[in-house]
């Protein structure tokens, strides 16, 4: 059977392709090898049907919104593309491709094979042009509907602050923080992928210190990603915070999950996602700096950053703060936009996560002492290599 005959039942997702596409809804993608997930949890030869039945519930569920799929679809027969593709569909996930850069078809052979088979957009590599990312489709053709560029510098430059000793990163702060900031006007594709030495799914991460120090900077460091301005992309394997184990021979070593920190890893990044979903102020608003505010960006002898996004409506602001060092900062003033009760949402040193549980109970007030240009400021407890969140839940004071 041909894509051309398959009677479809993915209706609702496509009528609703081009709002998901269209700029305005934050996108989590989860990039995985085909056959390398599969043979974690089956025995070859790979049956994309089987495949469909246990990945899917499994990214949903974590709440990623698309997955990346290797080229291995692109060869399969229609019928079972139109199978896998519509089984993601209905559970609302969508389906990305990396488009071949060896076929022999021509690029309008390779759109209509995504179009018949109902393809939400295609991976591209980088050139000289520009450094790669993601197209996605409008509802009914695959004419651009969004592009994602990537923004590498963000994973390299942050991939050299961790692996240096907390006492030596003052040092390469100010080029972090360079990093950090968006471009203005340009969403941008933040990612945690294995460099292009790495196999997908193999790859391990060098982050300075013991184990507790590493698996809490890792926390760390999603959680600032997923507070960025910017769609995610996270490779397969990063969810369990496999690239901090020991290498093993599969390329997804389940067993991890019955360790408390690899567990934690998996629950942090479902409770990311549920974030970025939920929280108007940590998706992109359109203006030139994607309401995105630096609150503490000097900050080099404790390793701290502190910064705001606003929500469109002005309300619900959240701040992020982050600590690269393995000590806890008590008392630590900044300024704040608003003044009022600021909530803690969010902690990556959270018991939950594998943390040590230090942080600011319910929240913390602000109060009327100047700091970093603002007329109001917190004073809060910073954990141990770790982030917060905290939102605004108290409407005295300007909105921004």
């Amino acid at each position: 059977m041909k894509a051309a005959t398959w009677s479809w039942d993915d209706g609702d997702w496509m009528r609703a392709r081009v709002g998901r596409h269209g700029g305005d809804m934050p996108l989590a993608l989860y990039c995985l090898s085909a056959l390398d997930w599969y043979v974690s949890r089956f025995p070859l030869p790979l049956d994309w049907l089987d495949l469909a039945q246990e990945l899917v519930p499994y990214v949903a569920d974590l709440g990623f919104t698309h997955i990346v799929i290797d080229e291995a679809l692109v060869g399969q027969p229609e019928t079972g593309v139109c199978r896998f593709v519509e089984t993601c569909h209905v559970a609302g996930v969508g389906v990305l491709v990396h488009r071949p850069t060896t076929a022999s078809s021509t690029e309008s052979e390779f759109l209509g094979w995504c179009q018949r088979c109902h393809i939400d957009g295609f991976e591209e590599d980088g050139d000289s042009n520009w450094a790669g990312g993601c197209r996605l489709f409008q509802s009914e053709t695959t004419e651009t509907s969004l592009t994602l560029y990537r923004r590498p510098q963000w994973r390299l430059a942050s991939a050299d602050y961790l692996a240096l000793a907390p006492a030596s990163r003052c040092r390469r702060y100010g080029d972090w923080v360079a990093a950090l900031t968006p471009s203005e006007g340009e969403r941008g594709l933040l990612e945690q992928m294995p460099d292009d030495r790495s196999a997908l799914g193999q790859w391990r991460q060098t982050v300075h210190g013991d184990d507790w120090q590493r698996f809490a900077a890792l926390r760390a460091s999603l959680a600032l990603m997923w507070a960025l301005p910017g769609d995610k992309q996270v490779a397969m394997g990063v969810e369990l915070g496999q690239m901090l184990s020991e290498p093993w021979p599969e390329p997804l070593h389940w067993p991890l999950l019955f360790e408390s920190r690899h567990a934690g890893v998996l629950r942090l990044v479902a409770d990311l996602n549920r974030f970025y979903v939920n929280e108007p102020a940590m998706q992109i608003r359109h203006d030139g700096h994607l309401g995105f505010e630096w609150l503490v960006d000097d900050d080099s002898d404790n390793c701290v950053i502190v910064f705001a996004r606003h929500a469109e409506s002005g309300h619900a602001s959240m701040i992020c703060l982050c600590n690269f060092q393995a000590c806890v900062h008590y008392q630590y003033r900044f300024g704040v936009p608003s003044a009022g009760w600021w909530r803690e949402t969010f902690n990556s040193d959270s018991v939950f996560y594998g943390g040590s549980n230090v942080g600011n109970g319910r929240g913390v007030t602000s109060e009327p002492i100047p700091s970093h240009g603002h007329a109001q400021s917190l004073a809060v407890t910073v954990p141990p290599m770790a982030a917060l969140f905290l939102r605004h839940e108290n409407w005295l004071g300007e909105s921004p």
